[in-house]
């Protein structure tokens, strides 16, 4: 990135009193190798009798080890009580997308071949020892590869059920290094979840019968159907791809074009709402779809999508997004947590920084998706949408833990809420949000937020030579996004030059 310094503007909202100086490309690229380094030496899996290249998801960064049972500190909150979440003892190769990109990207760029020889000898022995019985992946939201035992863990002692969720993966690169596991896992993706393949009918969980319909997860069957496709122009996968993405299609209302996160739950408010699960995971992987297709179904319906939401989610009194809406348009106005799968809903105004790994609020995806919407359609409602992201953004500075799960967390972690701070995943894709809100608008101010939070992050994460999932604990967590933050650094120090995006 080639820059002139950029002015000590100081906002009259938000994060006051804190100036912005541009972060050097040098001390960028020195916090990004310094990590995937330490990584490279103390983070393979070393831990069992079989030694392996794969990457722990867990380092104590006092030690330089993984823990066989870290301590608890946030996790329970942030996995929503499912502690097999975070992969204790083991490796994820799903949750190491975003590393591996920012890995892939710095030997394209930098000549760093040893990083993506590094990440090919993880992808393939990944793949040849973390499979379940039926050919899927052992990875995503329920199991892992426990490195101290050798073979899959979590849910069902590593045969729980296959779900994968939220973010982007690498299927070029999965391809290349694995290109036989790959296929097979993308094919048995369509074999294992959907339940109706003439509706589109799936479910999240991969035993081919009815249950929750997650557009998060929908998004990613579409996304790797599309990816076949082009890879071998097999019209079978673009099929498929179209059959997915209708399913929500077919089930948004016709009047407003606003679709429920999962159609298929009944009486649950995931079939009744709409969140930002569908203008955030969903339409993102929705425009990917897109740009490996080029078929305009995927791309229409994400800006529908995106359209709806900015007519009925965006409060032009209150400058906010509200984060739950009826089918019909009307917002679903605050309310305390109720019991069950209640406490997950997301009533009232989104809550920026995000607590908790998945549930129903994505904003900072959401502000993500919009500009790269705008970006690659050059559609206005998209990016009016990301601009409206900014203010909603910029008004929640500086970075914080999350308003409904902030006194949890501070019970788990006391004094957490007075470091101040939030997780490497926020900071990473709020920092690539508002690099590409820059590239739209060439709007000086928000290149400025952009080295501001990367500031910051560096002040509250990097430690010892790691990059840390959050202020208050002493761990590296891949679940806590170190990845996306890595990936945030390096687009920020190759600024202007466009990278892939950072979902």
């Amino acid at each position: 990135m080639r820059l002139i310094l950029l002015s000590a503007l100081v906002y009259s909202f938000g994060w006051v009193n804190v100036q912005a100086d541009t972060v050097p490309d040098e001390q960028l690229l020195q916090v990004i190798t310094e990590c995937i380094d330490n990584l490279l030496e103390h983070g393979q899996d070393t831990y069992g009798e079989v030694k392996t290249p794969m990457l722990m998801s867990v380092m104590d960064i006092r030690t330089n080890t993984s823990p066989r049972e870290p301590e608890t500190f946030d996790a329970m909150i942030r996995s929503e009580g499912r502690l097999h979440r975070r992969n204790p003892g083991g490796v994820d190769l799903w949750e190491d997308q975003a590393l591996l990109r920012t890995m892939y990207t710095l030997s394209d760029l930098h000549g760093k071949k040893h990083y993506a020889d590094a990440a090919d000898a993880y992808t393939q022995a990944f793949m040849k020892r973390s499979v379940k019985a039926n050919g899927l992946n052992s990875w995503g939201s329920h199991i892992y590869y426990d490195a101290y035992t050798d073979a899959p863990g979590g849910d069902g002692n590593g045969a729980g059920p296959h779900e994968t969720l939220v973010l982007l993966p690498n299927w070029e690169r999965l391809w290349n290094a694995a290109p036989n596991e790959t296929k097979r896992q993308i094919d048995n993706m369509w074999k294992h979840h959907i339940v109706d393949p003439k509706s589109g009918l799936f479910n999240r969980h991969d035993d081919n019968a009815k249950g929750c319909d997650f557009a998060f997860f929908g998004g990613e069957m579409a996304y790797a159907f599309a990816f076949a496709y082009r890879k071998t122009g097999d019209r079978k996968y673009l099929a498929k791809a179209k059959t997915i993405a209708n399913r929500h299609w077919n089930a948004r209302d016709k009047n407003t074009n606003l679709a429920p996160d999962a159609p298929s739950t009944g009486n649950r408010y995931d079939a009744h709402h709409s969140f930002t699960t569908i203008t955030g995971p969903y339409a993102a992987l929705l425009m990917k779809c897109y740009t490996e297709t080029g078929d305009p179904l995927f791309r229409d319906q994400a800006l529908a999508y995106i359209e709806a939401y900015l007519k009925y989610g965006w409060d032009e009194k209150a400058n906010q997004w509200r984060a739950m809406l009826a089918l019909d348009g009307t917002p679903v106005m605050e309310q305390s947590k109720g019991d069950g799968y209640d406490v997950w809903k997301p009533t009232g105004y989104i809550d920026i920084w995000r607590t908790i790994m998945f549930s129903y609020e994505f904003p900072i995806l959401a502000a993500q998706s919009s500009i790269y919407a705008y970006e690659v359609t050059g559609d206005l409602a998209a990016l009016k949408s990301a601009q409206h992201w900014a203010v909603n953004i910029n008004s929640a500075m500086p970075p914080a833990y999350g308003r409904r799960w902030g006194a949890e967390l501070e019970k788990a972690i006391p004094g957490s809420t007075d470091m101040g701070g939030t997780y490497a995943e926020n900071y990473g894709r709020s920092i690539s949000f508002f690099l590409g809100l820059h590239r739209a608008t060439n709007e000086p101010e928000h290149l400025e937020t952009a080295h501001r939070l990367a500031q910051d992050a560096i002040d509250k994460l990097v430690e010892n030579g790691w990059v840390k999932g959050q202020p208050a604990k002493h761990y590296y967590e891949s679940t806590d996004g170190v990845g996306f933050l890595l990936y945030a650094f390096l687009e920020l120090a190759e600024y202007p030059r466009r990278l892939e995006p950072n979902f």
